[in-house]
């Protein structure tokens, strides 16, 4: 597209960075033989001990709220698709604590998928949080286990499928009756409980609700999406190892920049808005930054500090970049601003900002 002005160089940009069809049919097909391979182990597994469970599954991160990008700098960084797997607390002795080792879990989960990944071409491993499915140098699934309340389950489960297909999907000419994926509402507020992998090796389990935080973000329009997806952008060009501040950390920091209301269309002067409140934080003393959770301001969202003294000293840049600080036309803004985000943003030709200023006066050959 032709740029005439610096918010259509962004919207530009939006585009350039948008997850391509061939990926999301690669994602969707992936999904369908994730959730097919566990429904029927996990069923299997459980069957031989008595009790069959059917599991549920649900979208959650940036592939629940649409604030996916394509990688600037793969393998490092890759599209990530989180898919959570659900079983009824029946591991636990209570409501609160779990009655079989959460390695049980990731074991039951690794038997099944392992193979799944053969056969496919993908690699597998189990992840601190997660198991971890990389499909290709852009592309990975992470699926993170856990348990709700048995009581809460057993509503859930019941819930009656709908129909789910997606074009290229290696199931969807089948036209299969699939169990559908739960929504944020179908979840209990209480006693959700992940496994993950403590610092001696072994998994464990504890509090986990992530409700609340993607009902929040979930909630959002395309311009809050714009900027959430522009600053993922721009530190992932910034932070080529895909080590930089987290993704919700710095969704988090344009709410608080924003006062949690909606950002307009505008998108350079939005931009400009979260990047000074980024340039005004105060650094702690610790090794940790903190900025407010909007879905609930008791809990904070982190980053190491060194990381966000990084993310700190570029926004002075970029800031100065928007603004015009050295020229401010938007034909040199766009050049400046390309230089924080990289070339997938598009500057504006020189003659189209000439023709905006007005046509220059004709010169009579003589």
């Amino acid at each position: 597209m032709e740029c005439k002005s610096l918010n259509d160089c962004f919207r530009g940009y939006l585009k350039e960075i948008e997850v391509s069809q061939e990926v999301k049919e690669t994602l969707e097909d992936a999904r369908l033989k994730i959730k097919r391979a566990l429904t029927e182990g996990i069923g299997e597994r459980t069957a031989q001990e008595g009790n069959r469970i059917v599991p549920r599954f649900m979208r959650q991160g940036s592939a629940g709220y649409k604030t996916q990008n394509m990688p600037c700098f793969p393998p490092a960084q890759q599209v990530d698709f989180d898919y959570g797997c659900y079983l009824p607390l029946s591991y636990h002795e209570d409501e609160s604590e779990p009655r079989e080792a959460a390695n049980d879990f990731f074991d039951m989960v690794d038997s099944i998928l392992k193979p799944l990944a053969k056969a496919n071409g993908w690699t597998a491993e189990k992840g601190k949080k997660s198991y971890c499915l990389t499909l290709s140098d852009e592309i990975h699934f992470d699926v993170p286990l856990y348990s709700v309340p048995d009581k809460e389950f057993q509503k859930i489960r019941d819930m009656r499928p709908v129909n789910e297909s997606a074009q290229g999907s290696t199931f969807a000419a089948c036209d299969e009756q699939e169990e559908r994926d739960l929504d944020w509402d179908d979840l209990p507020t209480k006693s959700i409980m992940l496994a993950y992998r403590e610092d001696n090796g072994l998994y464990s389990w504890k509090k986990s609700d992530p409700r609340m935080l993607n009902l929040y973000f979930m909630n959002k329009d395309d311009d809050d999406r714009a900027i959430y997806r522009i600053l993922k952008g721009w530190r992932d060009f910034n932070f080529q190892d895909g080590k930089g501040p987290s993704s919700i950390f710095l969704m988090s920091l344009a709410e608080k920049a924003n006062a949690g209301k909606s950002f307009t269309d505008d998108i350079s002067a939005e931009l400009l808005k979260v990047l000074k409140f980024i340039k005004s934080m105060s650094l702690p003393d610790d090794d940790e930054v903190s900025v407010e959770n909007p879905a609930d301001p008791r809990e904070g969202i982190k980053c190491p500090t060194e990381k966000f003294k990084e993310l700190q000293s570029r926004a002075v840049g970029f800031a100065s970049a928007i603004a015009g600080n050295m020229d401010p036309s938007d034909a040199a803004r766009s050049q400046a601003v390309q230089r924080h985000l990289g070339k997938r943003f598009p500057v504006i030709k020189d003659s189209v900002q000439i023709n905006r200023r007005g046509a220059l006066p004709s010169v009579r050959a003589g």
